[in-house]
């Protein structure tokens, strides 16, 4: 029996406030038939949009973990005291979820919650933390509360900002230029709540020269782009080769390719690349291979990635 492709585990962080619950009901009204399984520390606090919810059950079964199924095939668990046992109860949920999404305690550290995504059956999915525009500078500062809120954003893969829309244009230029001080990652604005699921739900890669990625920038209807390639079976250090020189602008880039390993067998990888982070897991070899990623309009350098492609990830 062939072993499943592991379930990929995003990590979604942000002091109280930040907008989590906004984020998360645009996750799940975009799924468009992606499975998505959401962990969340109370149903209450989430309030999921009721156009979504199916049916709460409120019934814990063998498992102990409560599960609500979701109109659209996702399934949301609280965050009770065993956050393996709940993920364990997603993973095992028939039919198999596509990946998993974790809402941490606005007051907790996500990266504990994403190291979940390093054992068996699982990948990391990446670690995306809200700001929001209207507070997170002054949260920062607190001398309560500061140190958690920039621990969390230093340990972002990506950083969201949210509520522009409550700030004037002074104010979110500064709170822009702060963000470049206390986080290494690449931070994308959000429109009311609004980043494309790709874009959460994958990897990431900051752009050299611009940090901020606008999808309000210039009047543009066409706020992302995607790429796509289709790969047979390569050399794995060539897929390597391909992943250490991925070009500006890629916001996400996953896949599944087959490859030669260095003992001649022919085995399968699944590529997550969130941040800096380039995780390659085994897999079984896929019936059709390709790498897929996604970047802003104008700044993702698509005619780089089609040369890296036909440079890297074409067997000789």
């Amino acid at each position: 029996m062939e072993t499943p492709a592991p379930i990929a585990i995003t990590v979604l962080g942000g002091y109280l406030g930040a907008g989590k619950t906004t984020l998360l009901n645009r996750l799940l009204h975009q799924s468009s038939g992606r499975r998505i399984g959401v962990i969340v520390n109370d149903f209450g606090e989430l309030g999921i949009d009721a156009a979504v919810i199916s049916s709460a059950l409120g019934d814990a079964g063998d498992s102990g973990v409560p599960v609500v199924n979701l109109a659209n095939g996702c399934v949301c668990c609280t965050l009770g005291d065993d956050l393996r046992a709940t993920i364990e109860t997603l993973g095992s949920t028939e039919p198999r979820l596509d990946h998993i999404v974790i809402e941490a305690s606005g007051v907790a550290d996500p990266a504990t919650a994403a190291a979940w995504g390093t054992v068996p059956g699982f990948a990391p999915g990446g670690v995306v933390v809200l700001a929001a525009a209207d507070s997170v500078v002054r949260s920062a500062r607190d001398r309560y509360v500061g140190s958690e809120v920039l621990r969390q954003l230093d340990g972002a893969d990506l950083v969201v900002v949210t509520k522009c829309d409550l700030v004037d244009d002074a104010q979110r230029s500064h709170v822009l230029d702060w963000l470049t001080t206390v986080a290494a990652a690449p931070i994308v604005i959000a429109s009311h709540g609004m980043v494309p699921i790709e874009v959460i739900l994958g990897a990431t890669r900051g752009p050299t020269g611009q940090r901020f990625l606008d999808p309000l920038e210039a009047g543009s209807s066409v706020r992302y782009e995607k790429w796509s390639t289709v790969i047979g079976t390569i050399a794995e250090e060539r897929l390597q080769s391909f992943l250490d020189r991925l070009p500006d602008g890629v916001l996400r880039a996953k896949g599944e390719v087959a490859v030669t390993s260095a003992s001649g067998e022919v085995v399968g990888r699944l590529v997550q690349v969130v941040g800096s982070t380039v995780t390659v897991t085994p897999i079984a070899v896929p019936a059709r291979g390709g790498i897929e990623a996604i970047g802003a309009e104008r700044v993702l350098d698509v005619a780089s990635l089609r040369s890296l492609a036909d440079e890297h990830l074409r067997a000789p």
